[in-house]
């Protein structure tokens, strides 16, 4: 699995305890925030990355199913994570997906929210609040808690600007 940032690192560790723990987690993405962020753990599985199976809706609840068959079928409880983007509540309730999702555990984490718990600590709060209002997409809250991270541990920018820099 490629280096997450930071604000996916935190994410992939709540997900990775919420589906260790509960064994099928479905996570309604509505806005569609995380399919790329989903794809690379799909990508992580399949390379023996990850302790649990991820899976998502794209575009087929057919091929979505079959796929699932083997997971979620079986006698032996799988850790699965279960991703559908722009599904909420409501319209999952209208699909063939129905009965896992009602088996499993729903997983919520708002942007806003993912960037504040990854950056509480290490950045001051005012910075958090004006990235939260930015709307920034979850690779752009990597790169920016990043581009803080690196230039707070005096990388980059803050050496040049203190005359500090090596060449």
């Amino acid at each position: 699995m490629p280096p997450l940032g930071p604000v996916s690192s935190v994410l992939e560790e709540a997900l990775r305890k919420e589906v260790l723990q509960q064994g099928i987690v479905v996570w309604l993405d509505v806005h569609d925030h995380y399919t790329g962020f989903v794809d690379g753990l799909i990508a992580a599985r399949a390379a023996g990355q990850l302790p649990y199976a991820v899976h998502a809706y794209r575009g087929s609840h057919l091929a979505l199913l079959l796929e699932l068959e083997e997971v979620a079928g079986g006698l032996e409880r799988t850790p699965l994570l279960l991703h559908l983007p722009g599904f909420d509540e409501d319209s999952v309730r209208r699909t063939p997906l129905l009965e896992l999702y009602a088996a499993g555990r729903r997983f919520r984490k708002a942007l806003d929210t993912l960037i504040t718990d990854a950056a509480a600590g290490r950045v001051p709060p005012a910075l958090i609040d004006e990235a939260r209002h930015r709307g920034l997409s979850l690779s752009a809250a990597d790169a920016w808690l990043a581009g803080l991270l690196h230039e707070q541990s005096g990388g980059g920018l803050a050496q040049l600007r203190h005359g500090h820099a090596q060449f």
